[in-house]
């Protein structure tokens, strides 16, 4: 629920519009998690949306901020803002720019290298943090964005944990009760860009909502309803991607 939205009824109505606008199949996780309790399982939907909007807004400083910063040193250093195209760069990350320039020209812009870095995706600079590019665009750029206490390893694990997490989000999947440590997650993209900026990590810290939605509780069904429990047929759950 939206933080300044009222509390809105789950009825039978709402129930079976849910299961077939959203799908049984994709609410079945959230079925299981609640017991075979369905009106409970749209709860825990609604959860699933609350915080998956919060941390993809606190996901959105750290794409930003690792993209700028990495565009940035290689600019200064290497001297060419449109280094993408000279830096040697494996078959993925080129593919990546090359989809970047067409989906630039397609809305009908003039490529220039600020939309390139804007359009490519954050797989793309988060395999700029790969073993690939390890003695190259590791070592001599981007290793010197971070503390020296971090290792490029560790780096790169991290990335990839919270891209994972990310694509998660976006893709609409189930974030909640599940493996993840969703408070743990949201520590380390704060702590991920204040390797960045500890500046602009204290600026996302006292503006999102992510710890004030994580700590509510999930709100209680009227009374009559909160113990009934559906007698239709169980659905299997989906299997997590």
């Amino acid at each position: 629920m939206a933080d300044s939205q009222v509390e809105f009824d789950i009825t039978d109505q709402i129930l079976e519009a849910a299961e077939k606008y959203i799908s049984p199949e994709r609410l079945a996780n959230y079925y299981v998690l609640a017991r075979g309790n369905r009106k409970i399982g749209l709860l825990l939907y609604e959860r699933n949306t609350e915080l998956s909007e919060a941390l993809y807004g606190v996901m959105q400083w750290l794409e930003v901020a690792l993209r700028n910063a990495i565009h940035s040193v290689i600019n200064e250093r290497f001297g060419h803002a449109d280094w993408y195209d000279k830096i040697g760069l494996a078959d993925s990350e080129r593919e990546a720019v090359k989809k970047a320039k067409e989906s630039i020209e397609e809305a009908g812009e003039i490529v220039t290298s600020a939309r390139v870095i804007a359009e490519v995706n954050f797989g793309f600079w988060v395999r700029l943090c790969g073993g690939y590019y390890d003695k190259t665009v590791w070592s001599e750029y981007i290793r010197r964005l971070f503390p020296i206490r971090i290792k490029r390893k560790a780096l790169h694990k991290r990335l990839m944990d919270l891209k994972s997490l990310r694509n998660r989000i976006a893709h609409h999947q189930r974030i909640v009760g599940g493996k993840r440590d969703l408070p743990r997650d949201y520590a380390d993209i704060l702590e991920t860009i204040a390797w960045l900026s500890p500046e602009i990590s204290l600026w996302v810290a006292a503006t999102n909502c992510f710890l004030a939605r994580a700590e509510k509780k999930l709100r209680r069904l009227p009374k009559p309803e909160a113990a009934a429990k559906s007698t239709a047929a169980p659905i299997a759950p989906a299997p997590e991607s």
